[in-house]
C-alpha cells in the first residue's frame, strides 16, 4: 500500500504519543496502521515507538503538512521523545 489516510495517520500519531507517555495503547488496532507505516518507511514492523514517531514525522514532512505534526507534538509535550 502506497498511501495512508490522514485521519488514520493522526490516530497512530496520538496512539504513539500515548504509548510513549503511559506505556499503554489507545486501541489494539494500532498494529495494522503501524505495519502499513513501517512498510512505507522500509522499516521492520517491530520498531520502537520512538522510531515510529520519527517515521510519522517524516511522512507528515513528505506530504508538506509538517506543521500539523509539530502542533500535535507541542500540544502533548512530546518533543522529548524525538
Amino acid at each position: 500500500m502506497d498511501t495512508i489516510n490522514k485521519i488514520t495517520l493522526k490516530a497512530l500519531l496520538l496512539d504513539t504519543i500515548t504509548h510513549l507517555k503511559t506505556g499503554e495503547h489507545l486501541a489494539p488496532n494500532y498494529k495494522t496502521t503501524k505495519k502499513e507505516v513501517c512498510l512505507m518507511l522500509g522499516q521492520k514492523t517491530n520498531i520502537s515507538s520512538k522510531q515510529l514517531l520519527n517515521g510519522i514525522g517524516l511522512i507528515y514532512k513528505d506530504n508538506k503538512i509538517e506543521t500539523e505534526f509539530w502542533n500535535v507534538i507541542d500540544k502533548f509535550e512530546a518533543e522529548k521523545y524525538l
